[in-house]
């Protein structure tokens, strides 16, 4: 009786985290499609790593502007790692 127990105890929490996972992915596919400050890690072959925000209608529009200035970002690549908020 304790196997069953345990066992659906750790199904029931497995639900819970995988619930919890699915709720975070959801909140991040917004942010991403949502107008604001978002907030880029450049990955710099000179070796010049740093993070830049860039205000957009979404990241790709932030990702696009930003590419557009280009100010010191020659040779980098950008990743998105969320939206700024206030």
């Amino acid at each position: 009786m304790k196997i069953i127990l345990s066992a659906a105890a750790l199904v029931l929490s497995a639900s819970a985290g995988m619930a919890a996972t699915s709720d975070i992915a959801s909140h991040q596919r917004a942010d991403f499609y949502a107008p604001g400050a978002h907030q880029f890690y450049a990955w710099c072959a000179n070796g010049q790593d740093r993070l830049v925000i860039q205000d957009g209608f979404s990241a790709k529009n932030a990702q696009a502007r930003l590419f557009e200035r280009m100010t010191g970002l020659a040779g980098c690549q950008l990743s998105w790692q969320g939206r700024v908020h206030s």
